[in-house]
């Protein structure tokens, strides 16, 4: 019964948000960000009541999480935008600001880290067909940070005692015994986290981006055989054999549709007058 409204509901916003105007890489785009922003509103509005249930303090991620789904549900689904690069980069900026701001706070409060949900805004864009220097960016700002968090931890230089929502300093006293909260950790401690973290993200960002590349590809070479194709018969209509036959040395189709134009073409000029 869940899943049944889940779907229901999914496919009004996409008749909602779906314009006739709208090209397949749109359409495709608003399809997977209403699914992925409806399961983020989802997750993050469950965070929240769970948090006023306990009477604790607002944790950053999910009301930013939040914040930006209730922004696109509205942009998508009520105004109807198009789901264009600047658009893309207007809710993945917000998401990595919360995601750092979650992330420093996990760190001050020896809780949960969150630097992973940078992969997840990495292969968003990837799948959206977003422009590479708009994941480069990403990638490189989410490098920076977790350059910057292993100095901090190495140095405590005080970027920890910022977080403004850290917990009480009873909890952060759990299994520390320093002055400065939270400790400083050894040079080969920081950095083996980090080297682990950026393997992590190299390696997803690597086979999301070829899986993403091998896509388009197919997907380009599919639209120019439809393409070509469509030309070729076109031609072959008017009896345009000549023609006909150049198109087909030069076109980059599969061998079985070159063959059946192939065959249709000399039957053509067998019955040409």
């Amino acid at each position: 019964m869940t899943l049944h409204w889940a779907e229901k509901c999914c496919s009004c916003c996409f008749n909602r948000a779906i314009l006739d105007s709208d090209t397949p890489l749109q359409v495709k785009r608003k399809k997977l960000l209403i699914v992925v922003v409806s399961a983020l509103l989802a997750a993050s509005v469950f965070s929240l009541l769970s948090v006023f249930a306990s009477l604790s303090t607002i944790p950053v991620l999910p009301a930013g999480v939040a914040i930006v789904s209730i922004y696109v549900s509205l942009s998508l689904i009520v105004f109807r935008h198009q789901v264009t690069d600047a658009f893309v980069a207007q809710v993945a900026i917000p998401y990595c600001v919360c995601i750092m701001f979650a992330d420093l706070e996990g760190y001050s409060s020896y809780s949960d880290v969150f630097w992973p949900c940078f992969v997840l805004v990495v292969d968003v864009m990837l799948v959206l067909e977003c422009p590479a220097k708009m994941s480069f960016y990403v990638v490189g700002l989410c490098i920076v940070w977790l350059a910057v968090v292993a100095a901090e931890r190495i140095l405590r230089f005080g970027m920890f005692d910022l977080s403004f929502l850290s917990t009480n300093q009873a909890d952060r006293l759990e299994g520390c015994d320093c002055d400065i909260l939270p400790c400083r950790v050894k040079h080969s401690r920081a950095l083996t986290a980090m080297a682990v973290q950026l393997l992590v993200f190299y390696i997803d960002f690597v086979c999301t981006r070829g899986f993403a590349a091998a896509v388009l590809s197919e997907k380009n070479r599919i639209l120019a055989s439809i393409e070509t194709a469509n030309r070729i018969a076109v031609s072959l209509s008017r009896f345009d054999l000549e023609s006909s036959a150049t198109m087909l040395r030069e076109a980059e189709i599969p061998d079985d549709l070159r063959s059946a134009f192939s065959s249709i073409l000399r039957n053509l000029r067998s019955y040409k007058p």
